[in-house]
């Protein structure tokens, strides 16, 4: 006769789901899928459709690493250009050489807008190792405002959401927070520094890759750092197939500023813990040691 007590199990209810888990899995195969649908419906144009437009970086080199070859297309055709900086660039430098290193960085931006018939730059110039102080943030929304009511841009150009700098993450907050206190909503153009953004926009620079080089060769500072030539024409090599017959492109993630703003507010662009992160060129941890691959 059968031993019924072997055939009775405790009832074990299922485990609870980790949440943290599952919400990572969907943010990364929901940015995927953005990724996706941009490349897919993407639109290969001469120049972003602006009348108006405003570049925002938070560091001077940021907007000709991202758009340089845009940017000398839309000055060619009569487009309205405007350059603004919100920090000065210190971090660049050790303590003993901040002073020294905010003045260059300055001058370069100013050397940069000179170089292409615009106006002086706009030049914020926060203290960049405060930049994202809670305490801070209030001046700074107001300043951006205060800039977006001076251009009165149609298009904003800055570096995407979702780069891998918590600065450039950063700015987008402050950026959409301006955008809701004024009522103001433009077409917001995130543009490629250290991370690919969804090539929504694409812009054929094969004509002006060699004249963004020239620009970029003016922030001397930042190129005794790191190789930003090498970095630069790498990706506007990687971008070239998205256009036809094109031999280097820039893209944009390009949103209607309402989505923006709905968008960013609906993301952590602003506490500490959101905005940790390091730039690194190293290879990553995970992969797989070279003879691994090579067979």
């Amino acid at each position: 006769m059968p031993d019924h007590k072997d055939e009775i199990k405790p009832f074990r209810p299922p485990a609870a789901p980790d949440l943290t888990k599952t919400a990572q899995t969907i943010a990364r195969t929901r940015a995927q899928q953005d990724y996706q649908r941009h490349l897919v419906h993407r639109r290969v144009v001469e120049i972003p459709p602006a009348s108006r437009a405003l570049f925002l970086a938070p560091h001077p080199d940021d907007i000709i690493i991202g758009c340089g070859g845009t940017i000398v297309k839309m000055i060619d055709r009569g487009v309205s250009v405007r350059l603004a900086y919100l920090t000065d660039g210190r971090a660049a430098a050790d303590e003993a050489g901040e002073s020294a290193m905010v003045h260059t960085r300055a001058e370069e931006a100013r050397g940069v807008s000179a170089q292409l018939g615009l106006p002086e730059p706009i030049l914020v110039g926060w203290n960049e190792r405060t930049f994202t102080r809670p305490e801070n943030e209030e001046a700074l929304v107001e300043r951006v405002a205060q800039i977006l009511q001076e251009v009165d841009p149609d298009h904003v150009f800055l570096p995407f959401y979702a780069d891998v700098h918590g600065d450039h993450r950063y700015a987008n907050h402050l950026l959409a927070r301006a955008l809701r206190s004024l009522g103001s909503r433009p077409v917001i153009c995130g543009y490629e520094v250290w991370s690919l953004a969804p090539p929504g926009i694409v812009v054929d620079i094969t004509n002006e890759l060699e004249k963004k080089k020239e620009l970029l060769a003016i922030y001397r500072s930042q190129l005794a750092l790191l190789d930003y030539m090498l970095i630069v024409e790498s990706v506007a090599r990687l971008r070239a197939p998205l256009a036809p017959g094109a031999a280097a492109c820039e893209v944009f993630h390009a949103l209607r500023g309402d989505a923006f703003v709905d968008l960013v507010e609906s993301m952590d662009l602003k506490t500490p813990e959101s905005l940790q992160s390091e730039v690194l060129l190293t290879p990553p941890e995970t992969m797989p040691a070279a003879e691994e691959v090579a067979r």
